[in-house]
């Protein structure tokens, strides 16, 4: 199947910037790369886990915030169980 997109110009040249830094022998390689991180970070929220980069030194993290992944952690939050009353 194919799929056609429309882009900025600016936003090909970003695209063009990451295949080359990425050394992607393709944009079609490059956007299944990007597919598939979307997928495991989906995976993971949906477990309840945050995305974080980590940096062991100074021992900080950043939590990677997106539209999508907020949407994710939104649907699929697990509540607390509620205590059954004792009788």
């Amino acid at each position: 199947m194919r799929l056609n997109f429309e882009f900025s110009e600016q936003r090909v040249n970003e695209l063009k910037a990451l295949q080359l830094e990425t050394d992607s022998d393709s944009m079609k390689e490059l956007f299944n790369s990007a597919i598939t991180t979307l997928e495991w970070l989906i995976a993971e929220t949906k477990n309840g886990n945050e995305i974080a980069a980590l940096n062991e030194q100074r021992k900080v993290y950043r939590v990677l915030v997106t539209p999508v992944l907020e949407r994710i952690a939104r649907k699929y939050r697990r509540e607390p169980a509620i205590a059954e009353a004792v009788r």
